[in-house]
C-alpha cells in the first residue's frame, strides 16, 4: 500500500525514528539530562485520530500539526546532539541510521 505524504502514520513512524534515534546519541553524550520527547502525549494523541472511522479534515489537520510540532521538535534534539562532534569527526552511528535520519529531515 502506497501512503501518502498527507498520512498520519507517516508522521507518527518518522517521531518514533526520531525518539529512537536520541535513544541512541543521548548516552554517548555527557549531557545530564536527557531531551524531552513528549512521547506517550504524542503516541496518544496519534492514537486519537488513528481510532476515529471517519474524522473531519478540522480534527486531521491538528493532528497532522501536532505530529509535525514533535518531530521538529525531537530534529531540533538530534541536531544539538549531533553538535557535540567536532566537524570532521565520525558520528558513533550506523549508515543506515543516519540514512533514515536525513530521509525524515
Amino acid at each position: 500500500m502506497i501512503r501518502y505524504p498527507t498520512d498520519p502514520s507517516l508522521l507518527d513512524e518518522a517521531r518514533e525514528f526520531s525518539e529512537k534515534l536520541i535513544d541512541e546519541l543521548y548516552p554517548k553524550t555527557d549531557w545530564k539530562k536527557k531531551p524531552r520527547t513528549y512521547r506517550e502525549k504524542a503516541r496518544k494523541a496519534f492514537r486519537a485520530i488513528v481510532k476515529q472511522r471517519h474524522p473531519s479534515g478540522k480534527v486531521r489537520r491538528r493532528g497532522i500539526k501536532r505530529q509535525l510540532q514533535c518531530l521538529r521538535r525531537n530534529l531540533g534534539h538530534i541536531e544539538r546532539l549531533l553538535e557535540y562532534w567536532p566537524e570532521g569527526t565520525a558520528i558513533p552511528l550506523p549508515r543506515w541510521l543516519l540514512y533514515r535520519y536525513w530521509v525524515i529531515q
